[in-house]
C-alpha cells in the first residue's frame, strides 16, 4: 500500500465524522444512538460474564466505547456528538486490535522461549536421581569410565588398561540381566540400576520398578544416546558392541578411549 492510501485509510473515519455533522440527518442520528444503546447492552453483558473472552478481549473496549459515549452526551449537536463517536470508535477498534496484537505475539515469544529453555534443560542439565545428563548419566551406570575402559564382553565385568593387559574392576554389568553390579562379600551385588537388554535404555530401580531415564546405548551399534524431542539422538560415544571397549568418534571412524 503506497503512503497515499495509507493516509486516506486513517483518514477515512475523520471525513466520515464530519460528512455525518455536517449533514445532521435524523435518520443517521437515530442509526448512531440505536447503535449506542446496544453498545451499552453489549457492555452490561460482557461486565456479567464468566467467559475468558468477554472479560478479556471484549469488556476492555467496550468499556472504553461506553466511557466516551457518556463524556459527549453533553454535546447539544447530534451530528457533531454521532459524528465524533464514529470517527473515535474506529480509532479505538483499530487501537485494541494492535494492542491485543502485539500481546499475543509477546505471548507467543515468552512460551516459544520457555520451551527452548526446557528442551536445553533436558537435554543438557536435567539429572535423575544421581544421573547426570547425556554421557556422564551413562558413564556412572557403566561405573568410572577414564581412557582405556571397557565393559568385558562376556562376564561384563568393568576392566581398565593396565600395563600388562586389561585389569578388572569390583564393578560390572551383568551380562543375562543387564543391572549395574558391585562385588562384595559373597559375589555380585544389585544396584539401583540397569540396561535394559532389548532396548539398551538405562533404567533407574523405583518403587514400581525399574523406570527407564532419557538416555541409552543403542543395542546395535552401542552408540550413547540421548532422548530429545525427535527421538533418540546419537552422543560422540559409543560401548564397542564386540570389544566392549569405551570409544569416542574420531574423524575417521571410532577411537578406542
Amino acid at each position: 500500500m503506497n503512503p497515499q492510501s495509507s493516509a486516506l485509510l486513517w483518514l477515512a473515519p475523520l471525513i466520515i465524522g464530519a460528512i455525518i455533522a455536517l449533514i445532521n440527518s435524523d435518520e443517521v442520528n437515530e442509526a448512531t444512538e440505536k447503535a449506542e444503546a446496544w453498545l451499552k447492552r453489549a457492555q452490561a453483558n460482557a461486565a456479567a460474564s464468566n467467559s475468558w473472552f468477554k472479560n478479556l478481549i471484549l469488556k476492555p473496549l467496550l468499556w472504553l466505547l461506553v466511557r466516551f459515549s457518556d463524556w459527549t452526551d453533553g454535546l447539544e449537536h447530534r451530528g457533531l456528538k454521532n459524528g465524533l463517536r464514529i470517527a473515535t470508535a474506529f480509532y479505538f477498534v483499530v487501537l485494541w486490535g494492535f494492542i491485543l496484537l502485539y500481546l499475543i505475539r509477546a505471548v507467543v515469544i515468552i512460551i516459544a522461549m520457555g520451551a527452548i529453555l526446557y528442551f536445553i534443560y533436558q537435554m543438557l542439565l536435567r539429572s535423575d536421581s544421581g544421573f547426570s545428563e547425556g554421557v556422564e548419566s551413562v558413564r556412572r551406570t557403566f561405573g568410572p569410565a577414564p581412557a582405556g575402559s571397557r565393559i568385558h564382553p562376556e562376564t561384563g565385568i568393568i576392566q581398565e588398561r593396565g600395563l600388562v593387559g586389561w585389569v578388572d574392576t569390583d564393578e560390572r554389568i551383568d551380562p543375562k540381566t543387564g543391572r549395574r553390579q558391585t562385588r562384595g562379600l559373597v559375589g555380585w551385588v544389585d544396584t539401583g540400576s540397569r540396561v535394559d537388554l532389548d532396548t539398551g535404555t538405562i533404567q533407574e530401580d523405583s518403587f514400581f520398578g525399574y523406570i527407564d531415564t532419557d538416555t541409552r546405548i543403542n543395542p546395535e551399534t552401542g552408540v550413547l544416546q540421548k532422548n530429545g524431542a525427535f527421538g533418540w539422538q546419537d552422543t560422540e560415544e559409543r560401548i564397542d558392541p564386540k570389544t566392549g571397549k569405551h570409544q569416542k568418534k574420531g574423524m575417521l571412524g571410532w577411537v578406542d578411549d
